[in-house]
């Protein structure tokens, strides 16, 4: 039994320098092939970890929006203006502004106070500059006449303005 290890030790140690110089060179290659993979795999990590993270702040600008909006009481509808204002981009402002103008008299006079909550979200678009979330939200609604339970499914787009997440307007999907 020793004979055959030693032949076999003399066959391998007899290879040929070429050869060995070409499995050198070819697990040399796999090593670097190695490397570089695990290089891309780390900065493609690194990309998607990056695109979550604009994926999560997107969504929580749009349910904060929408908690927002559907939370108020008729003695501090100006605090409610303001609060809401500060989420929404310059275009935005001015429409929404003058829409809410429309609806204080009618908040006041009702007495009207609501208590919102965002049931689901999710991106339905989403570019360096711009977004798109569908938010599922509920609001309890009570005046000095009856009291709502208001179901909302709305469509919030987003703009980035110096690197903040704006809400440029919302409009209800069916």
């Amino acid at each position: 039994m020793t004979e055959n290890h030693d032949k076999d030790f003399q066959k391998v140690s007899a290879l040929s320098p070429t050869l060995r110089l070409v499995m050198a060179v070819v697990l040399g290659l796999m090593l670097v092939a190695s490397a570089i993979g695990g290089v891309v795999l780390l900065d493609k990590r690194s990309q998607v970890e990056s695109s979550l993270d604009v994926r999560r702040d997107v969504v929580r600008v749009a349910e904060r929006f929408t908690v927002q909006v559907n939370n108020y009481d008729s003695t501090s509808v100006d605090d409610y203006q303001a609060s809401v204002s500060t989420m929404l981009s310059t275009k935005f402002r001015a429409d929404f502004e003058t829409a809410l103008e429309e609806i204080v008299t009618q908040v006041r006079d009702a007495q009207m106070n609501s208590e919102g909550q965002v049931l689901a979200s999710g991106v339905a678009s989403l570019d360096p500059d711009s977004a798109t979330v569908l938010v599922v939200a509920d609001a309890d609604v009570k005046t000095v006449f009856d009291t709502r339970k208001r179901h909302f499914r709305w469509e919030v787009s987003l703009v980035k303005v110096d690197g903040e997440w704006l809400v440029d307007n919302f409009t209800p999907v069916a």
